[in-house]
């Protein structure tokens, strides 16, 4: 009857410690899943890896400006260069615009800009990404 018991007892434990793993697992691979560009998160700063992609809680200017949501480290290096080229293109604007040539570069560094917005928007910020 004593070993009865224990079998019992250890079946119960093995059956509990399984369920507990079991448990654990899934609710790690649901949450991994759910880590993409514009899935909301709780904790500015946080850093995440899923799959090769790096995602940061972080406000995504496209997606969401206004909520704390998962976004890719590439899509907020992509604003910053972004944001740093705007701040820069009017001392370039006032530089190039004396000459021809310098009119047709400006034309050029704003065609680039606009191609780097579109990109932002549609690849590397856009909700899912």
């Amino acid at each position: 009857m004593y070993k009865a018991s224990n079998i019992v007892r250890a079946s119960v434990l093995a059956a509990t410690f399984g369920l507990v793993l079991a448990t654990t697992s899934f609710s790690t691979t649901s949450s991994a899943a759910t880590v993409k560009n514009g899935v909301a998160c709780k904790k500015l700063g946080q850093k995440t890896k899923s799959g090769s992609k790096t995602y940061y809680c972080e406000k995504n200017p496209y997606v969401t400006p206004t909520k704390k949501t998962w976004t890719l480290a590439s899509c907020l290096d992509a604003n910053e260069l972004y944001i740093d080229a705007k701040d820069q293109y009017d001392v370039f604007k006032d530089i190039l615009s004396a000459s021809p040539e310098g009119l047709a570069e400006l034309a050029n560094l704003q065609k680039s800009m606009d191609s780097l917005g579109v990109l932002m928007k549609t690849k590397a910020c856009k909700k899912g990404a």
